[in-house]
């Protein structure tokens, strides 16, 4: 992003240099304007049409308002998806409220009062709509300078009309056309406002992506940028407040009729808008806790691998261990998850599903459990076993994330590897290297070796990069590539609850379904296989069934990597609400798996994890189809297994019927996705005539014998459909 070049925001300079608008001095009407506004009351007092008219008629040529030719909200330019839409952290949320003055905009153009308001207002309006694309395309410096241009032109705009209005209140009241000039005054201030308020927080953040040394990891520090930004969040929060009492007060019938509905639309944005500020600001909080405002913290990151899928994304093979405080990066360490597993002191009993890939559970597999914050308690604990020191938190990562760091850092040569690290090649070339383990004989070293370069590169990385990568990580929060756990702040875990980011099990009145895939010595298989889901739903006799239909196509067998041409084994389990029945399994596997260690033999001095015992438990083997039914995060579960050779398609379909509470004429599921899974299609199908759908969210096609939606699964899924 090229800095701008006006004197507002000069992003090649530190946020202190940047110079301050002076304020504007309040609009006092002159002489002039109140002998012109008498004449006008003079002829109103005889035949109040042609006052109208001769007041029109001043607004020659006529012109063709911004708003007519311009969407409000249009599609977003650039790598930004509608995850990340959804998410951003709320840093940009006065885009939608600022649209709200528009419509009020335009009702002091066509009364007319004077061209200067005219022309200040269509100009305010033009800024506005250049902030809003230069925000959603991340171009912080552009939206600044079009933020404080707008500000200046409903200042111009709102000095006008407030003098107006406050002068010769009572007199406006009796001249047709001009009863509500107070109500257009309000509005000006109102986007003046706004446009402050997004000017503040777009210099703050501006700032924040620009403040930075061009050094290393070790030079970065976000501290200050962060506490500037929470200063532009909190008077920004205060500038909207006032914004939004205004535009409260403003009456809809005094806008003009062809712009009324646009008007009120906008208007009941105005609580979305408030929440969006006040999340921005607690996002702000969240960063400066979560980067060690008030003390270090210690979190380890799993860098898990989806190619290997796990319960909470992928097998974690390598860890790191990150110290921040104060907004810096204080300490960086990476390692094969194996060192510390090979200090726990004694054998403990992995899950049952494993006990023939491993014949001890460790830190690696710990992450057994579908909810993230389960499984990083058990990862914590571990790590403790192993003789780790105390963390903070247990963060989660997709090798996704990686991939987009390194299309902004640009390849990584490891000379000593004798191989470049490219985002095209990147899943492959690691694994080769830990298979041959060379040169250094640690299987997981070139990954320990990767992680400071790109760091260093990361924190040198201009601006416009930074923004983009903003997006990228909004994006990856929201799919759950990336997932936070904090056991030491609750603060810290209720932020990432409330957003998302937490990894939870979904917990819903209504329906609920969770596929979940297990590689349980399956090599990397699930980097080439393609999974695709299909629900079937019918009533029966009031009952809600449902058919699922997993299937997964192995695309593996002649590729140069031995570790995607072996067999997927999988352990799926699927969640569904509380309760619900199984009625059937088909096309599932039937292996004879046996344990590699004998765990009631004193020798092995195996123990018992007292979590694990109290979830396996809850298992009860259903043997007409060789499935296990057992209840996890408050849900029903079903578990079995599924094996798809290379170059085939695997299918398993498994009935079952979900109890009277989930099901209602005002039907709600929710399906959630598990992190790292490739879904090619999600498939819903309700039924006729058990089904009569008279409005669904997002929308169903009607067949002849169903109503079906087809969706890419790239986020959670919720459908809400009104039935009859």
């Amino acid at each position: 992003m090229p800095p701008s070049t006006r004197n507002v925001l000069d992003l090649r300079r530190p946020q202190q240099d940047v110079p301050t608008v002076p304020p504007k001095p309040k609009f006092e009407p002159s002489n002039a304007v109140l002998d012109e506004l008498q004449a006008s009351v003079t002829s109103a007092s005889e035949d109040p049409v042609p006052v109208i008219e001769a007041i029109s008629t001043d607004l020659s040529p006529v012109r063709v308002h911004p708003f007519d030719t311009q969407r409000l909200m249009p599609h977003r330019p650039g790598p930004m998806t509608r995850k990340g839409r959804n998410t951003l952290l709320g840093l940009v949320p006065w885009l939608l409220g600022a649209g709200v003055v528009v419509a009020g905009l335009l009702y002091i153009s066509q009364q007319g009062l004077r061209e200067s308001v005219v022309r200040n207002s269509d100009a305010a309006i033009t800024h506005l709509l250049d902030a809003q694309q230069s925000v959603l395309g991340m171009d912080w410096s552009a939206a600044y300078d079009s933020f404080v241009a707008a500000e200046d032109s409903f200042s111009d705009a709102g000095g006008l009309l407030g003098g107006l209005a406050r002068s010769l209140s009572g007199l406006l009241q009796e001249i047709p056309g001009f009863s509500d000039v107070g109500t257009g005054a309000a509005i000006t201030r109102a986007g003046e406002l706004l446009s402050s308020a997004g000017a503040r927080v777009t210099e703050a953040l501006a700032a924040l992506l620009t403040d930075r040394a061009a050094g290393g990891v070790e030079d970065l520090d976000l501290s200050p940028g962060l506490e500037r930004l929470e200063q532009a969040f909190t008077k920004a929060a205060n500038d909207v407040q006032e914004a939004v009492g205004l535009l409260e007060g403003v009456n809809p019938e005094d806008i003009p009729l062809n712009y009324r509905d646009q008007f009120t639309q906008l208007k009941q944005h105005l609580p979305e808008l408030q929440r969006a500020v006040d999340r921005g600001k607690a996002g702000t909080i969240f960063a400066r806790g979560f980067l060690g405002a008030d003390r270090a913290h210690r979190y380890l990151v799993l860098f898990q691998n989806s190619s290997e899928l796990r319960p909470t994304g992928g097998f974690p093979g390598t860890y790191g261990l990150l110290t921040v405080e104060d907004g810096r990066v204080t300490d960086w360490r990476a390692d094969d998850i194996y060192n510390p597993d090979g200090q726990i002191p004694y054998v403990v009993i992995p899950p049952a599903q494993m006990q023939h890939l491993t014949p001890g559970w460790g830190m690696r597999d710990a992450a057994w459990f579908a909810d993230f914050t389960v499984s990083a308690q058990q990862v914590q604990e571990y790590w403790r076993l192993g003789g780790g020191v105390a963390v903070d938190g247990v963060l989660a990562v997709q090798p996704s994330v990686l991939v987009a760091i390194l299309q902004e850092v640009g390849p990584v040569e490891m000379s000593d590897y004798g191989i470049t690290v490219t985002p095209e090649n990147l899943l492959p070339t690691l694994q080769q290297e830990i298979e041959e383990q060379r040169p250094t004989g640690q299987p997981k070293q070139v990954i320990a070796d990767l992680a400071p370069i790109v760091l260093d590169r990361l924190a040198a990385l201009p601006a416009d990069s930074w923004a983009r990568l903003f997006g990228v990580f909004a994006d990856a929060l929201t799919t759950r590539d990336i997932q936070m756990s904090f056991s030491s702040d609750a603060s810290l875990q209720g932020f990432v609850d409330q957003e998302g980011w937490s990894g939870r099990v979904v917990q819903i009145d209504g329906d609920f379904l969770l596929v979940n895939v297990a590689n349980i010595g399956g090599a990397k298989a699930d980097e080439v296989t393609d999974t695709s889901l299909k629900l079937e739903s019918r009533v029966e006799q009031g009952t809600l069934v449902h058919r699922l239909t997993v299937t997964r196509q192995h695309n593996g067998g002649s590729t140069p990597y031995a570790f995607y041409n072996k067999t997927n084994k999988s352990w799926i389990r699927v969640l569904v609400p509380q309760g619900s029945t199984l009625r059937g399994v088909s096309g599932n596997a039937h292996p004879t798996y046996r344990p590699l260690l004998d765990y009631t033999d004193p020798d092995v001095r195996a123990k018992r994890d007292a979590d694990l015992v109290a979830f396996e438990a809850t298992m009860q083997r259903d043997e007409r189809w060789d499935a296990t039914v057992f209840e996890e995060s408050g849900k029903t579960a079903f578990g079995f297994w599924m094996e798809v050779k290379p170059g085939e398609t695997g299918q398993v379909q498994i009935e079952y019927a979900v109890p009277a509470s989930a099901f209602s004429k005002d039907y709600m599921l929710y399906v959630q996705r598990q992190p790292g899974i490739k879904i090619s299609n999600l498939e819903i199908t309700l039924d006729k005539p058990g089904f009569v759908v008279t409005g669904a969210e997002p929308a169903v096609v009607e067949w002849p014998d169903s109503w079906r939606l087809h969706d890419p699964f790239d986020q959670d899924l919720v459908l809400k459909a009104t039935l009859r």
